[in-house]
């Protein structure tokens, strides 16, 4: 019995640290054309959204999805880092010439360390699948996590994005 309340406890502690909410996807063919395109920025790390952009596309690839990524823009100064609406317009100029079916794109809640001693990592994404001709919204999902105290925010952050992705169905080649 003291066994059981000890797992228990422990489950109880580890998962306190992360939530998600993944709904299983529609079965997307194999063959879809795919673009990553612009994450908003909600946390108040300065490029957390471009540095989930590139985990995520590596996350696609190993999903079997080759996504293109849209276009980098060139940021020289700060308010252009801080203010991504610049960057979300040319990347929406960019889908237009492209022949893709499906857009994943979504938001960073959290990208940081907690302060205090271990200064974990904590991070919050949500992701979003959407049609690139009609706009419509096909999946989202959204996850949190609290790190351990040596892991990286961007190790975290693909743990995260690991997770909300396996909610995605692809159809076999």
């Amino acid at each position: 019995m003291m066994k059981y309340k000890l797992l228990l406890a422990t489950t109880l502690a580890l998962s306190a640290c992360t939530s998600y909410q993944v709904p299983e996807s529609p079965t997307f063919a194999a063959g879809s054309r795919w673009a990553v395109m612009p994450m908003i920025n909600n946390s108040n790390t300065p490029l957390a959204a471009e540095k989930a952009e590139q985990i995520l596309n590596a996350q696609l690839y190993a999903k079997g999805i080759n996504a293109v990524m849209y276009p980098a823009s060139e940021t020289n100064d700060l308010a252009s880092i801080l203010d991504n609406s610049a960057r979300r317009k040319n990347a929406q100029a960019w889908l237009a010439s492209q022949n893709v079916d499906y857009v994943i794109t979504g938001s960073v809640e959290e990208w940081h360390y907690k302060s205090g001693l271990d200064g974990e990592p904590a991070v919050g994404i949500t992701l979003e699948v959407q049609s690139a001709k009609s706009k419509n919204t096909y999946w989202r999902a959204t996850g949190t996590r609290g790190g351990w105290g040596r892991e990286s925010v961007s190790g975290t952050g693909h743990i995260v994005i690991e997770t909300l992705l396996d909610g995605l169905n692809v159809g076999q080649k």
